[in-house]
């Protein structure tokens, strides 16, 4: 047992350098200390994407942008960063994220504790090393590194509220924005994030089309979000269904904003799975290459995940592939969009919005 309460700390650290998802899911482990440790300084350590999520968290006092393909590559990057937060005196850190180069970052930052999993590199330089379970929900796997600490019950068995700070000039801006596209309070709002940065996670854009005509012919209200990198691809979706193509008008904040307007997320497996989470928006997760059991799963009480199961070749990667190892994608386009429409009117009577 560590000989260390996180009591004794008054500079926590964070680090989790990896994508948008990961990020989010690590604003859970953020909330948590500060609910144990009301007065504790908490710094989050991110990218310059990630920072636009951890400022909505407001258990967290500083963010360090970590820009480690840009302005801060490579080892002087590292060294940069770690002369920060050993100028800040950080005295613990605590890192979910697995890389190299985030162990090298804290090593250098030379804190009085440092916790992370048995599986990071380096993870023997750790001053206390948590077992990594492969199929815990991340956010669940995150928690566990508490246990590095003396106190008990740090881990609560609830699920956790995080405490969002939206500005009231983004909440004003999606407002105006729902404005002009004729979309009322009381309208059923539907959004759909076709996106991901691996092209073997995406649905394919017929199967979203279909799917969009389908809630419009309900009449819903249907919009598309994601990032600049969206837009064709919204755009086409949008063009072909009578949806509405937000894809790169919003911030991080902003589309956190929409969603916690919105009856029914509906997405592949990506970060919007999770920045719905964080204001409890009903979502429906559509996986093909990648699979549920790797706890990138949304945890929502109403939230549902759909998958084709009995394919030999699925999952073949934890996060997905260029393109498909076999050139079938058959995981993806065998996914009917009846099958998926039908999991979202389910949640959508299980929320009494049908």
């Amino acid at each position: 047992m560590s000989k260390y309460s996180i009591l004794d700390f008054n500079h926590i650290a964070i680090i989790q350098t990896a994508f948008l998802g990961d990020v989010t899911l690590s604003l859970y482990l953020a909330q948590t200390i500060r609910n144990c440790h009301q007065t504790v300084n908490i710094t989050f350590v991110t990218t310059p994407i990630g920072s636009s999520v951890a400022s909505t968290c407001q258990a967290i006092d500083n963010i360090i942008t970590y820009d480690k393909y840009g302005l801060q590559k490579g080892l002087d990057g590292i060294k940069r960063i770690s002369n920060l937060l050993r100028e800040r005196n950080i005295d613990c850190i605590i890192s979910p994220h697995r890389s190299f180069r985030t162990s090298m970052l804290t090593i250098l930052s030379k804190p009085t504790f440092s916790v992370g999993f048995n599986r990071n590199a380096l993870s023997f330089l750790y001053s206390k090393r948590i077992k990594y379970y492969k199929h815990y929900h991340e956010i669940d796997r995150n928690l566990s590194l508490l246990m590095a600490f003396k106190d008990k019950s740090l881990i609560p068995k609830e699920d956790i509220k995080i405490d969002l700070d939206i500005h009231p000039a983004d909440k004003t801006y999606v407002e105006n924005k729902l404005n002009f596209y004729n979309i009322k309070e009381n309208d059923s709002l539907i959004a759909f994030a076709p996106g991901s940065i691996w092209n073997t996670k995406r649905w394919s854009d017929e199967h979203f089309i279909d799917i969009v005509i389908k809630f419009n012919n309900y009449n819903f209200k249907t919009v598309l979000v994601g990032s600049k990198d969206d837009f064709d691809l919204c755009k086409k979706i949008a063009d072909n269904s009578g949806g509405i193509n937000l894809a790169g008008e919003m911030t991080i904040p902003q589309v956190i904003h929409l969603l916690s307007k919105t009856k029914l997320l509906i997405t592949n497996d990506s970060a919007p799975t999770h920045l719905a989470g964080l204001v409890n928006c009903p979502t429906l997760t559509i996986y093909g290459p990648t699979s549920p059991i790797f706890g990138f799963y949304p945890k929502g009480q109403f939230d549902k995940s759909v998958e084709l199961k009995n394919l030999k070749c699925k999952p073949c990667s934890i996060h997905g592939n260029k393109e498909c190892p076999i050139k079938t994608h058959s995981c993806m386009k065998d996914l009917k969009p009846d099958f998926v429409f039908e999991n979202a009117i389910e949640i959508l009577k299980n929320t009494n919005v049908l």
